[in-house]
């Protein structure tokens, strides 16, 4: 993909302006620096020298440490010398220590303050260390300088660099001001990237007006930049200008015929304009790529994630759980083998072995403790299988911890407390239960829970409201795909406690008339008069 990068200028810019020798060094030939004793003598300039000397020769040894201690003993010495400052400075930040040579910098800044070379050295480090307002103004400061054409590289790197903090800042107009600046200075010969990178970068915006008209001038000024296209394609799309679309998206396909993600992109605009058979052509070139790239080792784990969806999504579970499998045997990031283990987790529970449920699910909690919808997982598969209720409510509490909100997280501690106080026959559970599911369905209305909540009322003996739960549960049901089992089982449940309380208002009607004919029939007792 093309993509301008800034132009890594590495600050050993300074170590290398000290590149012009050393006059008459007075080191010994092996490398190691003369001993305090033999400099003793020396007058002062000369010391500052000689521990130059010593400090230069470890920096082309690379040996920042013994570098740097030996430029500040010859800063003790000469505490102005401009050189032994650039040096000193370069040698912390090989050293990574980023604030050390900013310190040093200013200093140097503070003597030479309208050195291009010295501001824009400031500029980056600032950069680096993720000092916005600073770099701004270093960088701001370096481009005012006067500069000769040497400078032009590093002129344009400020002017590049300036113009992505800006837009990251959201001041867009600034920005694209600075790209506007390196066309007036002629500092880039090919238009076609700046108007590249300005498209992207209202792209990422989400200004895809802005956008379409930046990646618009890229193709006019290089009509054969393919990934020009690629970007237009997605514009258009958003703009749902799908004619020109799709128009783009071929274009760009005849240069690269094996991009899924643009197989992919022209698929779902298809399926927006109710092609289907085009719809399902594209999708089978972005399967076939993808499948082909897996089996040859892709190092890409975007191109796995996706293929696996496609299978889930097709029912193909087993196939599923290859591609996931077969990813984890590539180098991966500990976030990217994180989601490999917890994807699998849910492909598993989808087959139902819950087993390998359990091991991917604590493998991925090893990776990363505090992933929340891990431990609100494994939790939930705890309380569903009636074991380890107490490591399960811990586990859900801390997914809560991070999602206090959560009408699923909430909706599995509440039918925690339901199964222990089952397990345990606790009253108190049952009201917690009751009190925990209730403010879940405040929060997310699904069957699952309405579903728990009824059975938490029916075993409180509010058989009226349990009656109310289970029916909101078989509405939602009934209108999803795929739910015929569930479905049954609400109904089962409605028509078991219907029955029950028909039974309870028989019996009660019972009892009322028994009372009434009692009282009717009782002897009526008679006064005895003296």
């Amino acid at each position: 993909m093309l993509s301008i990068q800034p132009f890594r200028i590495y600050f050993v810019i300074f170590f290398l302006i000290g590149f012009f020798g050393c006059r008459n060094i007075r080191v010994q030939h092996d490398n190691q620096p003369i001993s305090d004793r033999e400099v003793h003598f020396l007058d002062v300039n000369e010391k500052a020298y000689s521990y130059f000397c010593a400090g230069y020769f470890a920096m082309l040894e690379r040996d920042w440490e013994t570098a740097v201690l030996y430029f500040e003993k010859a800063l003790h010495w000469d505490n102005s010398a401009e050189r032994i400052i650039q040096h000193v400075a370069t040698c912390y930040f090989q050293l990574g220590k980023h604030e050390k040579a900013i310190y040093y910098m200013r200093k140097l800044a503070a003597s030479k303050p309208d050195e291009f070379v010295v501001r824009y050295t400031l500029g980056t480090l600032y950069e680096t260390v993720g000092r916005t307002r600073e770099a701004i103004e270093e960088y701001e400061y370096a481009r005012r300088c006067k500069t000769t054409k040497l400078d032009d590289i590093f002129l344009a790197d400020v002017l590049y660099r300036l113009a992505n903090l800006y837009i990251n800042e959201g001041m867009m107009e600034k920005g694209i001001g600075c790209y506007q600046s390196m066309f007036d200075r002629k500092l880039v010969s090919e238009p076609v990237k700046i108007y590249y990178e300005i498209g992207k970068k209202y792209f990422e915006k989400n200004d895809i007006r802005k956008a379409l008209e930046y990646f618009l001038k890229a193709k006019q000024a290089d009509p054969n930049l393919s990934f020009t296209s690629f970007y237009l394609t997605l514009c258009y799309d958003m703009l749902k200008d799908y004619d020109n679309a799709i128009k783009e998206a071929l274009i760009f396909l005849r240069k690269e015929p094996n991009s899924w993600a643009m197989h992919l992109a022209l698929s779902e605009i298809y399926e927006k304009t109710r092609n289907e058979p085009g719809h399902h052509e594209e999708i089978r070139k972005t399967q076939e790529i993808l499948k082909k790239n897996v089996e040859a080792g892709s190092r890409n784990p975007q191109e796995y994630f996706l293929l696996c969806q496609m299978y889930k999504k097709q029912g193909k579970l087993d196939d599923a759980v290859s591609v996931i499998e077969s990813m984890k045997l590539i180098s991966l990031d500990r976030e990217t083998m994180r989601d490999a283990h917890f994807l699998l987790a849910n492909l598993y529970y989808e087959l139902l072995q819950f087993n390998r449920v359990e091991e991917e699910l604590k493998k991925t909690l090893k990776i990363d403790s505090e992933f929340h919808e891990a431990n609100n997982f494994l939790g939930y598969l705890y309380v569903e299988n009636n074991r380890n209720l107490d490591e399960a409510i811990r586990l859900i509490n801390k997914a809560l911890k991070v999602q206090p909100k959560n009408g699923a997280y909430l909706d599995s501690l509440g039918w925690a407390y339901y199964k222990k106080a089952q397990q345990e026959g606790r009253d108190d559970y049952l009201i917690t239960a009751h009190k925990i599911l209730s403010e879940a369905i405040q929060r997310m209305e699904e069957p699952d829970i309405y579903d728990h909540l009824g059975e938490v009322c029916y075993s409180l003996g509010q058989w009226d409201e349990a009656v109310k739960a289970w029916e909101k549960a078989r509405a939602f049901y009934s209108q999803m795909p795929n739910q015929e089992t569930k479905r049954g089982n609400i109904e089962a449940k409605l028509e078991k406690i219907k029955k029950l309380l028909s039974a309870e208002e028989k019996s009660s009607k019972v009892m009322q008339k028994r009372n009434k004919v009692e009282k009717s029939i009782q002897p009526q007792i008679f006064l005895k008069h003296d």
